[in-house]
């Protein structure tokens, strides 16, 4: 993506959330009443309408440009386009460096990533658990307990084991 295009996406993203919060101010002014509201939505809409004069200006400016910048890496030698990491020594201090932060950022990333998955699996234990004792409660044969009405006084014959 050439620089002009990246620039002209966020200069319409501007326009659309200077618009947006601009006619959103408008609105709430008009249901609540509040004055506050009112000058933040004339002031993102200037905003919005100044960067609709300025996408328009860019682009009559740099109508050109595009193409003189693919041209220019089209004459470029193929070796411009590695970084002086990947196109110098692989032995160098610089490599070994980069490979040093690549093995650090796996492992935090990694161990971030372990330790929610195991947050997870004992959520899912401790969940297979509570299952576990509710149904001891509600079904005692399950341990070779006679159930027990306790609606009724228990009388003195009752065998428990």
């Amino acid at each position: 993506m050439s620089l002009k295009a990246f620039h002209l996406i966020f200069v319409a993203a501007s326009i659309l959330l200077g618009v947006g919060v601009g006619g959103w101010g408008i609105h709430q002014y008009q249901s609540k009443g509040d004055i506050e509201l009112l000058i933040l939505g004339v002031i993102f809409l200037v905003m919005g309408i100044g960067l609709i004069l300025y996408g328009k200006l860019m682009l009559k400016k740099t109508k050109d440009i595009g193409f003189l910048c693919f041209a220019g890496i089209l004459m470029l030698e193929q070796n411009a386009f590695a970084c002086a990491t990947c196109f110098g020594e692989s032995d160098s201090a610089m490599a070994e460096g980069m490979n040093a932060g690549v093995l650090t950022l796996l492992i935090i990333v990694g161990g971030t990533l372990a330790a929610i998955a195991a947050f997870f699996i004992y959520l899912i234990c401790r969940g297979a658990r509570h299952a576990k004792k509710e149904a001891l409660l509600l079904d005692p044969g399950l341990l070779g307990i006679k159930k027990i009405n306790l609606s009724k006084p228990a009388d003195k014959t009752t065998n428990l084991f």
